[in-house]
């Protein structure tokens, strides 16, 4: 097939090359045929001129006023209709090594090569380039240097105990029950056995303590049982994100399910070996809901009080989503004390170190476009292709010293995350921007070398 690979449209476009130049081939032929039989047939005819007694005469320059002959235009078929008739002639695919030569493909290689060449001049940057490139760097590392780093564990003295914890829940049950007092608490069905299958009424779901936070029977069930240090990231009800979902599902339905996606009955303060699917547990879930519309915003309620109690406590809430894929990372952490709130505050440091970065490209931007001279620096694109390179060199030369650092003093709590994340991002913007101007760069050289040529052409075919 050849060294390139093509898409549809290319080899569409290979095999109309293909026929037209075979087509031209063809005609060359019969052409050199003609001229040939003409020669020929000129000749006998001065021959017999000659026997006759006739001397030609050669004819003067610029004394023939006949009007040259009118090439008429070729009729230009469809597209569709040019590849219908190339995919007749060949059902198979046409290479560029087809169509060219060896001394064409090196002919294109140097053009190619010229053209490059012309654009890396053209985007080469200058000592003005050069300062702002070391200048963008250098606040980037300074942005850097002076974020707080990341990953410092909690304080516990800093936290509420867990009796604390309690009073607060016990406030905010109180004040929910009291605001919504004219709320009907009784239940619908009549006999025990009904009763039961109703479920917990808004109210009980409210003073009711979230069953994933049972960890009675579960050595027995788990055979390896949840503990105070880690059931809370080992359930998804005690997960930030997750919970919201799972957690209030157990709730409604009292089950309690594991980070596995595997939930289990919760019966009389104890975990039960009765597994519930997950489209089990969701379906229950809305049962729940449609029996009583006060019971999802209860045990939303009561799943977002479980939250604030836990979430403030010395032992807190797990990273959030990571239990769910990676268990012993999420234990790791947890067990060192790195919970859901040192998670948020270094989200929040991250995020404000790729907002600084983000700023300084842009000031760094806008600071060398006031340098732009359409007379000194030609087309704005290929400015900008200088632009995107002092971006890109900068924010590559910062994150590359800051691994460094971190690397060097063994340090990974000053890592700086976000500046890595924008950098990687003008990794790949910064390239397509480039790759795109060069693309367009080397087309628009090439339409300018094939419009010569055809200018050329025309010059040929109309001197005469």
């Amino acid at each position: 097939m050849g060294r390139y690979r093509y898409n549809k449209l290319e080899k569409e476009l290979n095999k109309v090359l293909k026929y037209q130049q075979d087509e031209l081939a063809e005609i060359d032929m019969q052409l050199t045929e003609m001229r040939a039989s003409c020669d020929a047939q000129i000749s006998e005819s001065e021959t017999l001129l000659k026997s006759l007694g006739y001397k030609p005469e050669p004819p003067v320059p610029g004394t023939d006023s006949r009007p040259l002959p009118k090439i008429p235009a070729a009729a230009s078929d469809a597209w569709e209709d040019m590849v219908h008739q190339a995919q007749e002639r060949y059902p198979y695919d046409i290479a560029l090594e087809d169509l060219l030569s060896q001394s064409e493909f090196e002919n294109a290689y140097q053009d190619l090569e010229h053209i490059n060449r012309e654009f890396r001049r053209c985007t080469a940057l200058d000592g003005v380039d050069l300062s702002m490139t070391v200048t963008a760097a250098a606040l980037q590392t300074l942005r850097w240097v002076l974020m707080p780093e990341i990953g410092t564990t909690i304080d516990k003295a800093t936290r509420i105990t867990a009796d604390e914890g309690e009073e607060l829940v016990k406030k905010l049950k109180e004040e929910f029950v009291e605001k919504h007092k004219d709320w009907p608490t009784e239940k619908k069905q009549q006999g025990r056995r009904l009763r039961e299958q109703e479920g917990k009424t808004w109210k009980e779901i409210i003073f009711s303590g979230v069953p994933y936070d049972v960890i009675k029977g579960s050595k027995k069930v788990l055979k390896v049982g949840l503990g105070g240090n880690t059931h809370r990231y080992r359930t998804l009800g005690h997960d930030p994100i997750l919970g919201w979902i799972f957690g209030t599902a157990d709730i409604l339905t009292d089950t309690l399910t594991l980070n596995n996606l595997v939930s289990y009955r919760v019966e009389k303060g104890s975990l039960t070996n009765k597994r519930v699917l997950i489209p089990q547990l969701f379906a229950e879930t809305s049962d729940q809901i449609q029996s009583d519309k006060y019971k999802l915003p209860a045990a939303v309620f009561r799943q977002a009080v479980h939250y604030k109690s836990d979430m403030y406590t010395k032992d807190g809430l797990p990273v959030p989503l990571l239990g769910a894929f990676n268990e012993t990372l999420a234990g790791t952490l947890y067990s060192g004390q790195y919970d859901f709130l040192c998670f948020v505050r270094d989200s929040k440091i991250e995020g404000t170190s790729a907002i600084l970065s983000i700023l300084i490209n842009m000031i760094i931007s806008l600071l060398h476009g006031l340098y732009y001279d359409e007379n000194r620096d030609g087309n704005r694109d290929l400015f900008e292709v200088r632009t995107r390179k002092i971006l890109l060199y900068s924010n590559v030369l910062a994150s590359t010293g800051n691994a460094a650092a971190a690397w060097i003093t063994k340090n990974r709590k000053m890592l700086d995350v976000g500046g890595l994340l924008i950098t990687i991002s003008r990794l790949y913007t910064d390239a397509r921007f480039i790759a795109r101007a060069k693309q367009e760069f080397i087309q628009g050289r090439l339409d300018h070398h094939l419009r010569q040529i055809i200018s050329d052409a025309d010059e040929i075919l109309y001197a005469f």
